[in-house]
């Protein structure tokens, strides 16, 4: 994961989001629940890296076919300046 801003303080947070469609959809999951809960307040997201693709497969005697689609992705954050 390359900073966004080699000048400012940036945080990493790890993701792992799923989809029943796609890879891609996987990943908007995952962006679009960043900011659920109040853990990361105090961050606004500037980039992700997607690091690696898994998933399930549902096996049956007449044929294989995915069943879950998994993403690990970093995304990155500056820290939002409080006023002082």
């Amino acid at each position: 994961m390359h900073a966004t801003n080699a000048n400012k303080h940036q945080d990493v947070i790890r993701i792992v989001a799923s989809s029943t469609k796609s890879f891609d959809d996987a990943v908007r999951n995952g962006i679009s629940q960043i900011l659920q809960g109040p853990h990361h307040d105090n961050l606004r997201f500037t980039n992700y890296e997607v690091v690696g693709f898994q998933g399930t497969i549902k096996h049956d005697d007449n044929k294989c076919e995915v069943m879950l689609f998994q993403v690990v992705m970093e995304a990155a954050g500056d820290h939002i300046q409080q006023p002082t």
